[in-house]
């Protein structure tokens, strides 16, 4: 069995581990992110279809189109980097007031999207290089 390489030098998982768990989570805060967006619904609808469902769809899908080309140089702990989205997205939620509430929840989607696609990118391209060494 081969050395799996950690995604990041302070992290207790091996990379191929936190790049499932970064895509599992990707996943689970867009869910999360949508629960919430469908009790804090905006008032009036400014984008095709419910803007409920359509902005943190939006923000999460470039969120993690942007992760895929930011460059991997970034060695800060996976948790810190979460725990950073977390307040950025709480902050988010306070800044809204009721009629851009859209806004606010496209907004938190590319942070959710932006976050996990980056540390997941982040453990495969780990992953990446250790294969091609």
């Amino acid at each position: 069995m081969s050395h799996v390489p950690k995604a990041a030098p302070s992290s207790d998982l091996n990379a191929r581990q936190e790049a499932l768990l970064w895509i599992v989570a990707d996943v689970v805060f867009l869910g999360a992110l949508l629960l919430i967006c469908v009790l804090f619904k905006p008032t009036g609808d400014h984008l095709p279809g419910p803007d409920w469902l359509t902005a943190p769809l939006i923000g999460w899908v470039v969120g993690n189109l942007v992760a895929w080309v930011i460059p991997h140089r970034i060695t800060t702990p996976s948790w810190l980097i979460l725990v950073v989205a977390v307040v950025v997205v709480v902050l988010i939620a306070l800044v809204f007031p009721a009629d851009s509430r859209h806004i606010g929840h496209m907004i938190a989607g590319f942070v959710v999207g932006v976050t996990t696609g980056y540390l997941a990118s982040r453990a495969l391209a780990a992953l990446r290089r250790a294969r091609t060494a």
